[in-house]
């Protein structure tokens, strides 16, 4: 099995990954080489976990960061004194990053390292009191799995619980239930005709995972989803839309098969998550002050231009805002009091994303096989929309939902409900709206505030067929009041929070998704060198873990093990 595929095995079951705990530890190798003047592009996790572990091994690190805060893609919406989102000082959300599977050893170790607090995400909701009980004492049992969300398709409301019921030996006609006018011998689950085809994969690839991943990636690599379906099953066209809607295929189905093949092997009923206790903004800030990365770090600064000169990296940079220096030190960010344009480095570790580097004039170019990996390389749309409830209606009787989500094939799609702050009185956020794709789109060609009443008004519709019902919920948002108040604030609504990482212009995209084919067209080159080893590439889309925060740590570790080793690519095809 070829290194750069190794992140598709159990991180139990990967050496490198077992390697690179013990290098989030004790750090990484100290050499007798020279030590180098490295710039880092980007103050994601990434760039901050390949600038703490270089500067540990001690070479002299520079940080550049087009924003003015560190995290990239993990963004909390909280109130500021500079920006207030919601009516609730008290509440918050996610933009970006929301859930750390367990699988994920690094992330959590190191937010272990970092002092800070963990508490479940729970994928499926929950019984509301054994929760609160398993919140305030983590010795007591997980709670109970009920399945009290919905499920709103076909114009077909349907409690979770009634579509999987606790006994599986109970037939459910799906038909019935939701009216995919199925065919008879199709009549059930979607995710049961979903395991019918993927079940055998998984048995394969688990008989042995080094030998059998890179057999599927040969046999499906050019493969969409769709096409996996219509070639390795006899269901029909309703069959294959069900498994799209339930599924949250629908919206990727054109994407890579064994791309959603990855990620059904992550996100999935047993899979256990969980989220960081006051936001996960909390990991990138705590990592920026542990590491000290404040006396490395230029901020307002977006390179435009990256060359190799005389065996030196040097950059131009457009400065993003002209601030005075109180600001940078008010923040406690580093005062640009050199220009990086004067500056050049012995290596540079690239970590923004390739649809931005997209954007940057490189010379000498790189090799052919990179070009076009910066090129091709696919990233995804994602949207969310978050509604401030003065109540946590949807705790309460008769819907009793804690934790989990609503499927939906209203423009929403995905909508999760919290699972924080339980049991409290008080005001509350819901995910309202969660799409990729081409459903994000959808929303990317609306004004932000006009995005919270469309979300509002279907969030009420999939609760309710009862019109004063529904007006209940709409009148319990904060935005359904604060409309009245939208001129004396300036235009701008509180109550709610959304974020078109498409639209973001330091993000380019949610994450990369590959297209058929591209696994293993690209991926080598995706992580390879140039500039003879001098130019080195991170981020989530260099891993195999795309989207996730541990594919960026594990992309920062490689990266900085190349740079101290001087050993060029670690992860070459052998």
């Amino acid at each position: 099995m070829e290194n750069y595929l190794h992140g598709l095995l159990d991180e139990d079951n990967d050496p490198i990954i077992q390697q690179y705990l013990k290098y989030i530890d004790d750090g990484i190798p100290r050499t007798n080489k020279p030590k180098k003047n490295v710039l880092i592009i980007g103050a994601g996790m990434a760039g901050m976990v390949a600038a703490s572990l270089l500067k540990q091994a001690g070479h002299k690190v520079t940080i550049v960061e087009s924003n003015t805060r560190v995290g990239g893609r993990i963004k909390t919406f909280r109130n500021s004194e500079h920006k207030k989102y919601f009516e609730d000082d008290t509440v918050y959300g996610e933009a970006g990053a929301m859930r750390i599977p367990t699988i994920h050893k690094m992330v959590l170790k190191y937010i272990d390292k970092l002092g800070l607090k963990t508490e479940p995400f729970y994928y499926l909701s929950v019984d509301k009191d054994q929760a609160i009980a398993h919140q305030a004492d983590s010795d007591e049992p997980d709670p109970k799995v009920t399945r009290n969300s919905l499920f709103y398709v076909n114009r077909k409301r349907v409690v979770q619980n009634q579509y999987i019921p606790e006994d599986s030996t109970t037939v459910v006609d799906v038909n019935k239930l939701l009216d995919f006018n199925l065919d008879s011998t199709e009549n059930m689950r979607a995710d049961l005709l979903m395991a019918k085809l993927i079940n055998p994969l998984k048995t394969f690839i688990a008989e042995d995972p080094e030998k059998n991943w890179p057999l599927l990636i040969e046999r499906y690599g050019e493969y969409s989803m769709r096409r996996f379906l219509k070639e390795n099953s006899k269901y029909s066209e309703n069959a294959i839309e069900m498994i799209g809607v339930m599924q949250n295929l629908e919206s990727r189905m054109a994407y890579d098969f064994i791309q959603s093949f990855i990620e059904q092997n992550i996100i999935k009923d047993s899979t256990k998550f969980k989220e960081i206790v006051g936001g996960s903004d909390l990991l990138p800030n705590a990592f920026f002050k542990a590491h000290k990365l404040e006396e490395n770090t230029y901020f307002d600064c977006r390179m435009t231009k990256m060359k190799l000169v005389n065996g030196k990296v040097k950059i131009d940079v457009d400065i993003e805002v002209q601030r005075d220096a109180q600001f940078y030190e008010d923040a406690g960010f580093k005062v640009l009091d050199t220009p990086v344009s004067d500056l050049e480095f012995d290596e540079v570790i690239v970590t923004i994303p390739f649809s931005a580097l997209r954007h940057v004039y490189v010379t000498p170019q790189f090799e052919q096989q990179k070009r076009k990996a910066i090129r091709e390389l696919h990233y995804d749309s994602a949207t969310k929309i978050l509604l401030e409830f003065r109540e946590k209606w949807w705790q309460e009787a008769p819907y009793n939902i804690v934790g989990g989500g609503t499927i939906t094939d209203f423009s929403n799609r995905f909508t999760y409900y919290p699972s924080n702050d339980l049991g409290s009185k008080g005001h509350g956020l819901i995910l309202a709206s969660y799409c990729w794709s081409d459903e994000a789109s959808r929303w990317d060609s609306m004004d932000d505030d006009d995005r919270y009443f469309y979300a509002l008004k279907n969030l009420a519709i999939m609760h309710s067929d009862d019109e004063k019902e529904q007006q209940r919920i709409i009148d319990l948002a904060v935005v359904s009041s604060s409309i009245k108040d939208y001129k004396k604030k300036g235009g701008k609504l509180i109550g709610g929070a959304t974020q078109s990482w498409m639209r973001d212009p330091y993000a380019f995209g949610e994450a990369a998704i590959f297209n058929p084919g591209q696994l293993h067209l690209l991926q080598p080159h995706i992580i390879s060198t140039e500039w003879d080893g001098k130019a080195h590439f991170a981020g989530e889309h260099t891993s195999l873990k795309h989207a996730w925060i541990e594919g960026a740590i594990e992309s920062g570790i490689r990266t900085a093990l190349e740079v101290n080793e001087n050993i060029g690519n670690l992860n070459k095809p052998i």
